[in-house]
């Protein structure tokens, strides 16, 4: 007699599929009311990301938001990835430039970076570029894999000084 578990797959040695949160993320405009808590929670994400960047270990949430809002705001259009209500990420846009991609770490690898890469696709649709740090693999493998190519090794300017890479992706 045949049991219903005997036709799960995981029951017969192939692996039970990924199964990713019920709820769907969006993707809406930053507005001024999301600024301390998106703020806090990309200084957050920075420091742990980037624990090789001294520059970024020395920074204090009182320099990310005098970065946030005298550099990134007047530069670029800032888009906040949400699920159930809750800030998962962000990216700022400069077309055809990314200047700040960051997905909150618990929710990385559930599809918030891919629905903010399609936003940046929708801001300059001929062609995407940005960097980000050569030590970062994690970052890499993720734009490789979404058809972004390796334009050029260099380093980032003062005070980082770190080695970076320029990525490009085009239509």
């Amino acid at each position: 007699m045949t049991t219903i578990a005997d036709d799960l797959p995981q029951q017969r040695g192939i692996p039970a599929p990924i199964v990713r949160d019920d709820f769907e993320i969006s993707i809406r405009a930053y507005a001024d009311r999301d600024c301390d808590d998106l703020v806090a929670r990309w200084h957050e994400t920075n420091r742990v990301t980037y624990r090789y960047v001294a520059e970024h270990q020395r920074h204090t949430l009182a320099d990310a938001r005098a970065f946030f809002r005298g550099k990134i705001l007047p530069s670029c259009a800032v888009w906040v990835a949400e699920r159930s209500e809750d800030l998962v990420g962000l990216i700022a846009i400069d077309p055809p430039w990314i200047r700040q991609l960051a997905v909150f770490p618990e929710h990385q690898r559930r599809g918030v970076g891919t629905a903010l890469l399609r936003r940046a696709r929708e801001c300059s649709p001929a062609e995407v570029r940005l960097y980000t740090f050569q030590r970062n693999d994690k970052a890499r493998a993720f734009y490789e894999k979404h058809g972004f190519h390796v334009v050029a090794l260099g380093v980032s300017p003062a005070p980082e000084l770190e080695p970076d890479v320029e990525y490009r992706w085009v239509a």
